[in-house]
């Protein structure tokens, strides 16, 4: 029986469906990690990153978003990486650049991990002189302000308001403790604070995108670019 034109397509068709599918396979496979330090960061990093204005695909593009459950357990997660043979992709590590998070410099010397301070450029100034600041201050204060009143937030047993918060709101200072000690103020307890919901609240009501996470998606994209996906028959001889 003859070739005919249709069987030709068809055969074209499943070869470029077999080969879309073996590399979305290998994107995992070869995966660039974002280290993020907490669940804050875990559950909004992705909508972040992949909204219109990054412009980031993070599974086409094979990047995994990993939470390091604190900055206390960075030097352990990288020590495994370390010892991880198979590891040959660079890593983006993230961290507040709080006072914790500028001890951590010396865990991060190697080659394939490429540090990332949140937010990228300081905010606020701490009680030891330092600057710096936390995922909170990646956003604009008004973000900040706004997000801290959406519901599930703060308990709603506690009285207060966003336009009464702002009076005494200090944006040269750090800013979570001054909604839990607003918090307390009015008679609630600052350990009720939902930081994740705070978190996803920020990511969900901002109205543009902040420098800190486009200079991410730069950073991600430019290291992909340089690290592109193989196909597994792309080997030297």
């Amino acid at each position: 029986m003859a070739t005919t034109i249709e069987d030709i397509q068809y055969e074209e068709m499943l070869s470029e469906r077999f080969h879309e599918a073996v590399m979305r396979n290998e994107a995992l496979k070869q995966c660039i990690y974002i280290f993020v330090e907490g669940e804050s960061e875990e559950a909004t990093f992705q909508t972040l990153l992949e909204n219109n204005t990054c412009g980031l695909d993070l599974k086409l593009n094979g990047i995994v978003i990993a939470n390091y459950n604190g900055i206390g357990n960075l030097k352990h997660a990288i020590r495994m990486l370390r010892n991880t043979l198979s590891h040959d992709r660079p890593i983006i590590v993230t961290f507040d650049d709080d006072p914790e998070g500028k001890k951590v410099g010396k865990y991060l010397e190697h080659p394939l991990i490429h540090p990332f301070r949140i937010p990228h450029e300081p905010v606020v100034t701490y009680a030891d002189g330092s600057q710096g600041g936390s995922f909170e201050e990646a956003f604009s204060k008004q973000t900040f302000i706004d997000a801290c009143f959406q519901t599930g937030v703060i308990e709603p047993s506690s009285p207060g308001t966003a336009t009464e918060f702002m009076v005494e709101f200090d944006d040269s200072k750090p800013w979570f403790p001054q909604i839990a000690r607003y918090v307390v103020s009015k008679g609630g307890h600052a350990g009720s604070i939902n930081k994740v919901h705070l978190a996803k609240a920020m990511a969900s009501i901002c109205e543009y995108i902040p420098d800190t996470f486009l200079e991410l998606a730069r950073k991600t994209v430019e290291l992909r670019k340089n690290n592109p996906i193989l196909h597994p028959d792309d080997v030297d001889l």
